[in-house]
């Protein structure tokens, strides 16, 4: 493998804070790097994370030869939640991947979508009415605001009492550390084994509710699904948890991170509040300036050549996508913040038969999110000069985010 001084190491405490620093020399220097410490390709340049994610030749099914390379008592302690992610679509290869996504996309329709949008308002003017009503001025974004808002949207949707999303959520955060390749936990195994096991007497209880008391809720559609024989109990449960986690993770971590954006560039944010209409090319810009999705892992299926480096079958992909959507052979200007920005075309929801189902949701909810945010509290600010970022590639946010209403 070739040799070069740049070493990314996704360990280090200052990579996990700054990690455009280092990816975008490796995207100058050596944009397709092998990595010794990840035992993989990063890759940072925007056609090549692109070519990744349309590749029919790299395959999504990241978790099976992961699986298969562990030792026995690894196996045994990892079979539970391999069991139930290999279900998840995202995870799929074609011709599973058309099956399952096919019937993914008769629950998450535009109509269904559309439908939202004056749901999620209340939503969010109730949550900053309760922040409001203390009185104190203060209040934590994240646990408060950000999260609350898309976990609350999922929950209506599948169909879960509100009053369970505390439970819901410490379960995700327990599945969070696994799934989102952290590189400083020695028990994400058995954490992410445990939330998982939750999750799935949690859904599992739900479903058997449904058959007896069916609703126009989701976990009553996959219930049918799995009635008909169109999927398995495993992928009913597995499908109930995947929109659960990636309907809220994703987003919490964009209105987070789009929130910070706006308020570490003060002339976007007056250009915002003069322009409102302006909401929907800001969150696109949110998306690619610090977009939730900082990587993408394949495993290649078939050897191709990429840059003059040979990508041989088996070996393991990282496009990191918030390098790419700041390459400045796309993007004018890559290191500002424009709310105006146009063309945008960052890479944040996927490309190809990967494009993220969720993507209409997360922009809607971004969009009037952020918009009420600043509409209640135009003087909002940090409580604090920094945050810490969570310590994952392939998510990009933080857990904590101290504010004040001003």
């Amino acid at each position: 493998m070739p040799t070069v001084s740049l070493v990314f190491d996704p360990r280090d405490p200052n990579v996990i804070q700054r990690p455009l620093e280092t990816l975008l020399r490796l995207q100058a220097e050596d944009p397709v790097h092998w990595s010794p410490l990840l035992k993989g390709w990063v890759l940072t340049r925007h056609d090549d994370v692109k070519a990744v994610q349309m590749n029919g030749g790299i395959s999504s099914d990241r978790l099976t030869p992961f699986f298969e390379s562990q030792r026995g008592c690894d196996q045994d302690r990892l079979a539970v939640l391999i069991r139930y992610l290999n279900t998840w679509v995202v995870f799929k290869d074609p011709p599973e991947h058309t099956r399952l996504r096919t019937l993914l996309n008769k629950v998450v329709t535009p109509s269904v979508m559309r439908g939202l949008e004056e749901g999620i308002t209340e939503l969010a003017d109730g949550l900053l009415d309760r922040i409001a009503a203390r009185g104190d001025g203060r209040f934590e974004c994240i646990s408060e605001f950000a999260n609350p808002l898309p976990a609350s949207v999922i929950m209506d949707l599948l169909g879960v009492p509100r009053a369970d999303m505390d439970l819901l959520r410490d379960w995700s955060m327990q599945l969070q550390p696994f799934l989102g390749n952290a590189t400083d936990s020695d028990d994400k195994y058995e954490t992410g084994r445990v939330g998982i096991l939750a999750m799935a007497d949690y859904f599992r209880t739900a479903a058997n509710d449904r058959l007896e008391r069916p609703r126009g809720d989701v976990i009553s559609h996959f219930v049918m699904l799995e009635q008909t024989g169109q999927i398995r109990e495993d992928e009913l449960i597995g499908s109930c948890i995947l929109f659960l986690f990636a309907g809220h993770e994703t987003t919490t971590n964009l209105i987070g991170n789009g929130i910070r954006a706006l308020l570490a560039n003060p002339d976007q944010k007056v250009r915002l509040a003069a322009d409102p209409a302006l909401i929907t090319s800001a969150v696109e810009e949110m998306l690619r300036f610090e977009g939730p999705t900082g990587a993408v892992v394949r495993v290649v299926k078939e050897p191709f050549e990429l840059r003059g480096k040979t990508l041989n079958q088996g070996d393991r992909v990282f496009a990191m996508v918030n390098a790419a959507n700041h390459d400045p052979e796309i993007f004018d200007s890559a290191a500002n913040f424009d709310i105006g920005r146009t063309p945008n075309r960052h890479l944040t929801f996927n490309h190809g038969i990967h494009f993220c189902l969720g993507a209409p949701l997360a922009r809607a909810e971004a969009r009037i999110a952020i918009n009420r945010l600043f509409a209640r509290f135009p003087n909002v600010a940090m409580a604090t000069d920094s945050v810490e970022y969570m310590d994952t590639l392939t998510m990009r946010g933080v857990r904590e985010m101290p504010m004040v209403t001003g």
